[in-house]
């Protein structure tokens, strides 16, 4: 379903300091891109330590990308495909594992059941992104905190990076941070920040990222009815149509796309 003369899929990763709604946004910006525009999109959860992504479009994956990794391991162990078949049919595994809906497909990274870091699924991540973004209009990725899949290159192949701030010291300072290890690691063309859970007088924080030039998106207020959702489990996807937060992300989704 390609549409609005997209010529090339446009990935976009949500980027961030922990806590500050990298997650709360992605899946806004999915409910209302999905119902202004037509366009293929994927959602990639693509945090290993909270994948809550899948929880706020109400669509908990029945099998992981961590999962695929591990039985890709163990065929190829037990010997009943050649590595090079297996390298053929990942892609195939992936599009298994994806969840889908009226609007959008997603799939989880997952988390590693035992110890040691996320470096593996990262890594087939990373792969899996340039692999298989080709076949939707719109790639969203909704990213680990911090600088971890920056500097191991997993969105090296990203086209806009949108940076989630507070209004606190630091997450500008991470943010900046993100920035310049993102100039180094990424091939991103657009970069922008969104101020979120803003609050009372936010000049001293405005002045500060045009100090560091990092260009800003737009502001989303402290969302009580946000908060509440949170508080009691409700899946964000539902949120109202006349929600603060929605109409706040409505009016910066023009300056993305």
């Amino acid at each position: 379903m390609k549409s609005d003369n997209i010529e090339k899929p446009i990935i976009i990763s949500i980027v961030g300091k922990g806590g500050v709604g990298k997650t709360m946004i992605t899946t806004l910006l999915a409910k209302i891109i999905s119902q202004t525009h037509k366009y293929k999109m994927l959602l990639i959860d693509a945090d290993p330590t909270h994948p809550h992504l899948c929880n706020m479009v109400k669509m908990p994956p029945t099998k992981s990308l961590e999962e695929v990794r591990l039985d890709v391991i163990k065929n190829s162990s037990k010997k009943e495909k050649s590595a090079e078949k297996l390298a053929e049919n990942i892609d195939f595994e992936v599009y298994n594992a994806m969840l889908e809906s009226k609007d959008f497909s997603l799939f989880s990274i997952g988390q590693p059941e035992g110890p040691g870091c996320f470096c593996p699924s990262n890594t087939l991540l990373r792969k899996v992104i340039e692999s298989i973004s080709k076949d939707f209009d719109i790639v969203l990725i909704d990213c680990e905190a911090g600088l971890e899949q920056i500097n191991r290159k997993v969105i090296e192949s990203v086209d806009i990076l949108l940076i989630i701030t507070d209004i606190s010291l630091r997450s500008i300072e991470t943010a900046n941070s993100i920035r310049n290890r993102a100039k180094k690691f990424t091939n991103y063309k657009n970069l922008g920040v969104i101020i979120n859970k803003v609050r009372g007088n936010i000049d001293s924080i405005l002045i500060k990222l045009n100090d560091l030039n990092l260009p800003i998106l737009g502001q989303i207020p402290e969302d009580k009815v946000i908060m509440e959702f949170d508080l009691n489990g409700i899946p964000l996807i539902e949120i109202p149509e006349n929600n603060l937060s929605m109409l706040a992300i409505k009016d910066i989704i023009p300056k993305i796309l």
